[in-house]
């Protein structure tokens, strides 16, 4: 008989082997979430049924609502897809994860054993792409040996008494087996882990059926309290999809509970007679139980999409950084003729230093590095849209000589736009070290204060090419500008004030913000050339 360690050992061995191989896929995944991958999803879910088999088939292969969850914040901070698109992809990933427990009960440990070992080999040994794919089947494979050593840790539960007289106490109280399976949920972090081993539980006939089911809901339920813990600290369309997946569950619950409750006082058949007379196999009943609950809602919220996409935008409207990430003129088919296209691919270039100016706002002090990330996730993903549409403009459209001298100064915006996203995050990065180690320099406030000038006067250039703005911001970015020459006095006033180590993190932050004025610099003079091209 395995020992109480052996035992823990095990189940708590199977729990982290799960979670690794929840993080390992998800790193794996984001490798395949591109923009082109994400444009294909996108379409794939112009309708709610088609949307509904984009959500189980994610949740199939992955295992992770999170990982889900993750592609469908990026394509709805893309504008590729909208809060009403993505409502029924949540729908698919509860329906896919009930479908998943039930394939769950199935042994196939020779087949888990065999993918691990094929796609491990092909990991170590194949090239980039085989690699990613491999990593992604590896993934899977960790998570359903996970699984596996977790049910046999569970089913050797049964022997021990301690754990038997613990079970008794449930016996005839539905509502405990309900406390029991949100609170291990929370605590475990997967309501399909809990469940899984509760199938175990229930094939060592440990509980009873009632409390087996009630056991199920509290563990979906446990599921949304984690979710609404954690999207407290959310905003926008990251709390909306959050939200969403809070209210399924809570609504499966308000349905489910008291009809099984109804059926135990009343004798009227719901759950329990159905699902006793799908099977007879109390593991089996209680994958069919999850799958009825992440299921039960599905007919009722396709009915009411518009109407809880606009709660969700009440509750949680979308971030100012998240209309930065969306485009504006690039959402439909873009113009046939050249110029016109690269005139709206102009007007969306421009809208790539809204982001930026938000990059800078974050380095301000107290505030947070989730902002100066989310900042640049919003450049990052409005720039794969406007690189999308050049791509796609010049590859399926004649271009003249006009329309050349055009394109070539788009890109070499584009290119200093990016090389500034890239400067930006580096100029972060020194900055932070300032104030942590120095924190009485006035370097990094003074240095936000005037790279902010100079990119809101940028911003109007783009906007309005007006030739005082071009001329104003070509004098202060020049290297006799009073913006070269800011940096350079504020860093040897700053000089003498820090250590060695310090010292060059200053320098650093010097060079990062004269590159930055010498990059607005570069886009004002390119801005110009574009002004000139009549656009």
């Amino acid at each position: 008989m395995p020992s109480n360690l052996m035992i823990t050992a095990t189940i708590f061995g199977g729990l982290g082997l799960f979670f690794f191989a929840l993080q390992f896929l998800s790193q794996n995944l984001k490798l395949y979430a591109g923009h082109t991958l994400r444009t294909r999803v996108a379409k794939l879910t112009a309708t709610p049924l088609t949307g509904i088999g984009v959500g189980a088939v994610m949740i199939t292969i992955t295992q992770s609502a999170a990982a889900s969850v993750f592609l469908m914040v990026g394509l709805v901070r893309a504008g590729m897809m909208n809060l009403r698109q993505a409502q029924p992809v949540i729908l698919g990933v509860s329906v896919g994860a009930g479908l998943t427990v039930l394939f769950l009960t199935i042994d196939i440990q020779i087949a888990v054993m065999l993918l691990v070992g094929a796609s491990g080999i092909f990991y170590a040994y194949g090239g980039i792409s085989a690699a990613r794919l491999a990593g992604v089947a590896f993934g899977i494979g960790l998570m359903f040996l996970g699984l596996q050593i977790m049910r046999e840790g569970a089913a050797s539960l049964e022997t021990q008494a301690w754990f038997q007289a613990a079970v008794e106490i449930t016996r005839g109280q539905p509502m405990m087996g309900f406390l029991i399976g949100a609170a291990l949920t929370i605590l475990v972090q997967s309501s399909v882990a809990v469940t899984v081993v509760m199938i175990a539980f229930q094939r060592a006939g440990l509980f009873e059926l009632t409390e087996a089911i009630m056991f199920v809901y509290g563990a979906n339920v446990g599921s949304s309290v984690l979710t609404y813990l954690l999207a407290s600290g959310l905003t926008g369309v990251a709390r909306q999809v959050a939200l969403y997946l809070v209210g399924f569950n809570f609504l499966a619950a308000l349905i489910l509970v008291p009809l099984l409750y109804i059926e135990i006082n009343l004798g009227v058949p719901f759950v329990a007679a159905g699902v006793s007379a799908i099977s007879n196999d109390p593991g089996t009943q209680a994958a069919v139980v999850y799958l009825v609950f992440n299921s039960i809602p599905v007919p009722f919220l396709l009915l009411a999409l518009a109407g809880t996409a606009r709660l969700l935008m009440w509750i949680a409207p979308e971030t100012v950084i998240e209309q930065h990430s969306k485009p504006k003129y690039l959402t439909g088919n873009l113009p046939k003729e050249a110029g016109l296209a690269f005139h709206l691919i102009e007007l969306e270039q421009a809208r790539l230093i809204n982001p930026l100016t938000a990059a800078l706002d974050a380095m301000r002090p107290a505030r947070s590095n989730r902002a100066l990330a989310d900042a640049l996730d919003a450049f990052d993903s409005l720039e794969g849209s406007v690189s999308t549409a050049v791509n796609s403009v010049t590859s399926s459209t004649d271009l003249g000589a006009d329309a050349y001298d055009q394109l070539d100064t788009i890109l070499k915006v584009q290119a200093n736009l990016i090389a500034a996203r890239q400067t930006m995050n580096g100029l972060a990065t020194e900055i932070t070290q300032l104030r942590k180690n120095a924190p009485d320099l006035s370097f990094p406030d003074a240095m936000i204060e005037g790279l902010d000038t100079i990119l809101h006067l940028l911003a109007d250039v783009a906007q309005d090419r007006a030739a005082d703005d071009i001329d104003m911001l070509s004098r202060m970015t020049s290297d006799e500008g009073n913006g070269i020459k800011s940096v350079r006095a504020a860093y040897l006033a700053g000089e003498d004030a820090v250590d060695a180590d310090n010292r060059q993190h200053l320098l650093a932050s010097a060079n990062y913000c004269e590159r930055l004025i010498w990059l607005a610099g570069e886009i004002c003079r390119r801005y110009g050339e574009l002004g000139r091209h009549g656009h």
